[in-house]
């Protein structure tokens, strides 16, 4: 008898696991749990700012999801309670990503809906300077006729010469930008998005996969420090950081789910995210390259990723 392999969430790191189900299905019996779409983090600022139709990736459609959503976590007895009952596992591969601060509507993970409303919004007040945030005003200038970004600092970890020279092109984009600590309390203008970063979700700590506030600890080899039949990806791994992680993740588990014992590699990861019409800004470490050529690398990138995934 096969061992049980469950899968849940669709997260940028599980794609990649889907993506060889045919593989895995030999030595398990894969079960999934899990929405039929999501959105691709790394593209849907290019739906906000006009250049791309949607960000949308799909569950492959010989994959049926046994319910929608993980409600709770059993690690001792190895369940899943889901809204349509429990689900056991001998193998656990947790995609189910990190949650938003709460600040207004958060970005991640960004839904169908979520676009809607960005896209018949007139104004946006964004929170958060870093990579996310600073894409999103690029983004949202497009088309907005009001944004308002709220930052102590833009582009935070990289030089103070980036960081001026961003600051300056989101100014003369006509971004406002409030270099302070947004406050719930404080007025803003239209639409407030969360890009201020991801905390852990309250179900880690109550399935004792996590302590209180704190990320999921894994060995080398992306298992729970705990409990080495739970796999995790993206996010939720404190050893994780950003979509390209997610998706390493990923296709790191499927490898040694289907026998490469190798431990996870972690390196520097290439980040690029959009700035004026046809231009991006490509970071690796502390280098940084801003123009078209990076812009082409990004649409290249995520085209093939939609291709892959999309519809």
């Amino acid at each position: 008898m096969k061992p049980r392999l469950v899968l849940v969430g669709l997260g940028h790191g599980q794609l990649e696991l889907l993506d060889r189900v045919d593989e895995l299905r030999k030595s398990y019996d894969v079960t999934y749990i899990g929405g039929n779409d999501a959105i691709y983090t790394g593209a849907f600022p290019q739906v906000i700012a006009g250049d791309v139709l949607h960000a949308t990736v799909h569950l492959r459609g010989d994959v049926e999801p046994v319910a929608s959503r993980l409600v709770s976590l059993d690690p001792l007895r190895r369940i899943v309670h889901t809204e349509a009952g429990q689900v056991s596992y001998d193998v656990l591969v947790l995609a189910t990503g990190a949650v938003s601060r709460g600040i207004g509507m958060g970005v991640k993970p960004m839904t169908k809906e979520g676009l809607a409303r960005i896209d018949s919004s007139e104004a946006v007040t964004i929170v958060g300077g870093g990579k996310a945030g600073v894409e999103l005003a690029f983004a949202c200038i497009r088309k907005q006729r009001r944004v308002t970004l709220y930052a102590s600092d833009i582009l935070p970890g990289l030089s103070t010469r980036v960081q001026q020279t961003m600051r300056r092109r989101l100014v003369k984009s006509g971004v406002t930008i409030v270099s302070r600590k947004y406050e719930e309390c404080a007025f803003h203008d239209g639409l407030v998005l969360d890009a201020s970063g991801v905390i852990p979700d309250d179900w880690w700590q109550a399935a004792g996969l996590a302590t209180a506030g704190a990320f999921i600890e894994t060995d080398r080899y992306l298992r729970h420090a705990d409990y080495k039949q739970i796999f995790i990806t993206g996010d939720m791994a404190s050893r994780l950081s950003g979509g390209v992680d997610a998706v390493r993740s990923g296709r790191h588990v499927a490898n040694y789910l289907l026998g490469d014992r190798r431990p996870f590699r972690e390196r520097t990861s290439l980040n690029i995210l959009l700035t004026l019409p046809g231009q991006a800004l490509l970071t690796y470490g502390k280098w940084t390259w801003h123009g078209r050529f990076p812009y082409y690398v990004k649409r290249w990138i995520d085209k093939r990723y939609l291709k892959r995934f999309g519809p």
